[in-house]
C-alpha cells in the first residue's frame, strides 16, 4: 500500500487557496493469497513430516504418513524450504517470479517421483501418490501466478 499526500497554498493577491489532496494505493493480487496459501499448507506438512520422521538419523527412512501424504524426513524438509519460498513470493506482487521458479520446480519433482521405479521412490523415501500430490501443488503455483493483480485507488480533495 502506499499513500501519497500533496499540500498546495496559491496565493493570487486577493484570495488565497489552500488545497491538500491525499491519494492511497493498493495492489494485490488472488494468486498472491492462493501462493501464500499453498506455502503454508506445504510448510507445516513439512514441519509435521519432519516431527514425525525425525532427523536425527537417515532422512529417507522411516517413511511416515503426514496429512495425506507418505513420505520421509527428506521430502519434508524439501516441502519446507518450498513452503517458505512461496510464502516470500506471495509477500509481494513483484516477486511473482519465486512463485513460477518454485511451481517449476515442484511440477518437475512430482512428475519425477510419480513416474519413477521403486529404486528411486525407496531412496526418496516415499511412494507415487506423493509425487502426483507436489505435481499438482506446484500447477496450482504455477496458476496462481498468472493470475493479474486488482488495484484500488483512493483519492480525496480537500480545500481549506
Amino acid at each position: 500500500m502506499s499513500y501519497v499526500e500533496q499540500h498546495e497554498v496559491i496565493d493570487t493577491g486577493r484570495a488565497r487557496t489552500d488545497t491538500r489532496v491525499a491519494t492511497s494505493r493498493v495492489v494485490v493480487s488472488p494468486g498472491q493469497v492462493i501462493a501464500g496459501a499453498l506455502g503454508g499448507l506445504t510448510a507445516i506438512i513439512g514441519v509435521m513430516t519432519l516431527a514425525r520422521g525425525g532427523i536425527d538419523s537417515s532422512l529417507n527412512e522411516p517413511i511416515v504418513r503426514a496429512s495425506f501424504v507418505n513420505q520421509s524426513a527428506l521430502l519434508g524438509a524439501i516441502e519446507l524450504g518450498l513452503g517458505l519460498l512461496l510464502v516470500l513470493g506471495a509477500l509481494s506482487y513483484a516477486s511473482r517470479g519465486l512463485i513460477v521458479f518454485v511451481g517449476v520446480v515442484m511440477v518437475l519433482g512430482g512428475v519425477l517421483l510419480g513416474a519413477a521405479g521403486s529404486t528411486i521412490l525407496r531412496d526418496a523415501g516415499t511412494v507415487h501418490g506423493t509425487g502426483w500430490a507436489i505435481m499438482v501443488g506446484g500447477i496450482i503455483a504455477l496458476v496462481a501466478a498468472s493470475l493479474g493483480r486488482v488495484i484500488r485507488t483512493r483519492r480525496s480533495v480537500t480545500s481549506i
